[in-house]
């Protein structure tokens, strides 16, 4: 017999729905400015693990936090650097604006109707480095005015002369990769041709080509183009998917 309404029996019998957020564990909360900090303390430190740099500026380019990779490659002042205002500026490629574009990309989170985009930028280095590679995605605004100490735009900085161990074997993990095909698919996402991959690793570009073939197999993609940006993807870079 089903239970009347306001028994003991009636105020036991919750809802499927009703059970599943009772047995959620309760999320700290962000109102504590230590628990914000530990967060995005992690974070930070979760990046340098995979030697990905991230820089957090404003709508005017100017850097608020850099985790301890992006410092340092800042302090090198080879591609990248701060100008004397704070801002972002590259130190190679004078026809480029790493300012402008991250001005223009905060811009359009804050004009109406207005798709947010993300933008990759290649940075020049000096002679012989391959050019670093910048992700520059908006963050959404809490208002149409942000101020100027307010982030803006998120810097993903990639420099493909950092060891990458890290990322090889999440790519193990997550695809099933052996550790040939691991190295392979991480020279690739440094912008590596399958040539260069062959010198690199000292192995026949028909080798090359069969774990390639099982690279493609494992993630079921079927251009070398494809690949790299799923690659990105799965260690949290390359545009998001709109």
């Amino acid at each position: 017999m089903p239970a009347s309404k306001g028994s003991p029996d009636a105020e036991d019998a919750s809802s499927p729905d009703e059970v599943g957020v009772a047995q959620t564990l309760p999320l700290p909360s962000l109102d504590d400015g230590n628990t914000v900090r530990d967060l995005l303390s992690a974070g930070l430190e979760a990046l340098d693990l995979l030697n990905i740099g991230l820089l957090v500026c404003s709508a005017s380019a100017e850097l608020l936090v850099a985790n301890q990779t992006a410092e340092q490659i800042l302090q090198a002042r080879d591609g990248l650097a701060l100008g004397s205002d704070g801002t972002l500026s590259t130190t190679h490629d004078e026809k480029a604006s790493l300012k402008d574009l991250v001005r223009s990309v905060a811009k359009t989170a804050q004009t109406p109707g207005v798709v947010h985009r993300d933008s990759a930028f290649a940075v020049q280095r000096s002679a012989g480095k391959r050019p670093l590679t910048l992700f520059v995605r908006t963050v959404n605004p809490k208002s149409d005015a942000p101020s100027p100490n307010e982030a803006a735009v998120l810097v993903m900085i990639l420099d493909s002369a950092q060891p990458v161990d890290t990322a090889e074997a999440e790519l193990k993990q997550l695809y099933g990769f052996t550790a040939t095909e691991a190295r392979l698919a991480n020279h690739l996402m440094e912008g590596l041709s399958l040539e260069d991959c062959c010198r690199a690793m000292g192995i026949r570009r028909t080798t090359a080509r069969m774990h390639l073939r099982n690279i493609f197999a494992k993630t079921g993609v079927r251009r070398q183009g494809e690949l790299v940006s799923l690659l990105l993807k799965s260690i949290g870079l390359g545009p998001r998917l709109k």
